[in-house]
């Protein structure tokens, strides 16, 4: 019943190790964990900020407990989604990355699921209209899917269970395009830190 729980934050990643890695792609490898079939597992992580515990079923269901629901769950519902955004007055940005409301949306997918959905990320999130929940998550179910497939984000450090660089970074539309045409209207993406102190990108006159 012990589960290894692993936040890796900004550069952590799992790597899986089948004895091809011939490069540096463990230089940054912290913790191995060698598997039944032969293959190692490695958590790397180049600035050392995340973390990996080891909990029993109790802490486990407690860790759980206090996280909100995942995007890719089938709860995750347009309803389920409004209610949430309807409780506060916070940016629907902010309220979109609180871990303890739902789970597993990160920056840059925020971004992405915003512009989507042409939502303002500071428009408070009791602002949001049903309607516009349901295009939020449809985006945010969409634009997840799509990073799966995509392997993910790299831009700089991270890399897939294989060590390979994920390529959604070529469907950004958002994110890390501030100052250049958005791509629907034409108008410049504007950039800021304002919203939550993280990088935001958005185009003012498509997001309301």
């Amino acid at each position: 019943g012990d589960r290894i729980v692993v936040q890796p934050r900004f550069t952590g990643a799992l790597l899986i190790d089948d004895g091809t890695f011939t490069g540096s792609e463990l230089d940054y490898s912290t913790l191995r964990l060698d598997l039944d079939d032969g293959r190692a597992l490695h958590y790397a992580d180049v600035r050392r900020l995340g973390t990996v515990a080891l909990m029993d079923a109790d802490r486990f269901e407690e860790y759980t407990g206090k996280l909100g629901i995942e995007p890719l769950d089938r709860a995750f519902t347009a309803e389920h989604l409004s209610t949430v955004l309807g409780a506060t007055s916070q940016p629907v940005k902010k309220v979109l990355m609180e871990q303890r409301k739902i789970a597993g949306i990160g920056n840059i997918y925020a971004n992405e699921a915003l512009w989507r959905a042409r939502i303002d990320p500071s428009r408070p999130g009791a602002a949001v209209t049903f309607e516009q929940a349901k295009l939020l998550r449809d985006s945010i179910v969409a634009v997840l899917g799509e990073a799966i497939e995509a392997r993910g984000t790299s831009f700089r450090d991270y890399r897939d269970a294989r060590g390979k660089r994920g390529t959604f970074v070529e469907k950004l539309e958002a994110y890390g395009r501030g100052g250049l045409p958005c791509r629907r209207c034409g108008s410049k993406l504007v950039a800021t830190h304002a919203i939550d102190g993280r990088a935001t990108t958005l185009c003012v006159k498509c997001q309301h």
